[in-house]
């Protein structure tokens, strides 16, 4: 294991002790400046098993002792990829004591993801995972009484999402990529602690603190478009360093609050299958559900 971490954006090799002082210190200061919750609230914690999200998990119980926090996990029956992540995230709530909720979809839902391989969704399977996994860790999370939802979404998958999103002009979704996305009926707070942290640090903070994590690859991305745009823009980030940081600041600082003032908020409505916050008649995830449950029943 490395003893120190080399911190590009800034120039500066930092030693362990130094880096995960750093790290926490920048987790805290992201948390206190956009409001995300108070140090004694009850918050859930979205956890896949991959760094990120195990990182945030060990590092929020440690910069907030007093933090009341429910990990959430969903296990998406994507073979020894799910089974090897269930078991780490099981591991670390053991060691900090957090209670586990895990989701099984297979035995809840009656699918698993890789059924959406056998439908039109396997062109764009990142993109059902993520309608999947958005609507069960709000319904979970509002199930179990906690209103608000963090989640490891890091800077790197935050400047992805905004360099798709503005290159097709999707302004209506560009201005709900924000550090807090306010709760309502049925809705969830959610709120992103990671979003000025790289994918590098958490690998970094995981590594130093020896917090177990999955690393195995799900099986189903490779050779997603996501993934093209990440090595696209860690590319870029080598010949401008600091370019992930300026693209993230200049969107919350200067796009955002003009982007909000000329799109009106959609009015939200009960699904009329699962009662859930929809702006159609039925819900991304029920429509997705119904071509899954007919593919896993044979």
């Amino acid at each position: 294991m490395e003893e120190a971490a080399y911190v590009d954006y800034m120039g500066r090799w930092l030693c362990k002790n130094c880096f995960i002082e750093f790290y926490e210190k920048k987790l805290k200061n992201t948390v206190l400046k956009y409001g995300m919750f108070g140090s004694r609230d009850l918050i859930g914690v979205a956890v896949s098993g991959g760094k990120d999200s195990m990182s945030m998990l060990r590092a929020l119980s440690r910069i907030f002792p007093d933090l009341e926090i429910k990990a959430i996990h969903i296990n998406l029956g994507i073979g020894e990829y799910s089974r090897d992540s269930e078991r780490v995230v099981r591991e670390l709530c053991d060691e900090l004591g957090v209670e586990a909720i895990i989701y099984d979809l297979k035995e809840r839902e009656g699918f698993s993801l890789p059924d959406l391989m056998k439908t039109t969704y396997r062109k764009r399977i990142c993109g059902a995972c993520g309608i999947i996994r958005r609507y069960l860790l709000n319904r979970i999370a509002w199930e179990s009484e906690v209103k608000i939802l963090a989640t490891g979404h890091t800077l790197d998958d935050t400047v992805e999402l905004l360099f798709e999103l503005y290159l097709n002009g999707r302004i209506e979704e560009i201005v709900r990529v924000k550090p807090v996305l306010e709760g309502g009926d049925k809705l969830v707070k959610k709120v992103k602690p990671l979003i000025e942290l790289t994918d590098q640090e958490n690998k970094y903070y995981a590594d130093f603190t020896e917090t177990p994590y999955s690393e195995l690859e799900c099986p189903l991305v490779r050779g997603s478009r996501m993934l093209r745009r990440k090595e696209l823009i860690s590319r870029i980030e080598k010949e401008i360093p600091g370019f992930k940081h300026t693209l993230y600041k200049s969107h919350v600082k200067r796009f955002l609050p003009k982007l909000e003032e000329l799109v009106e908020k959609p009015e939200l409505k009960a699904c009329r299958n699962c009662g859930m916050p929809t702006i159609g008649d039925l819900c991304s995830y029920c429509k997705l559900v119904s071509r899954a449950l007919e593919v896993a029943k044979g």
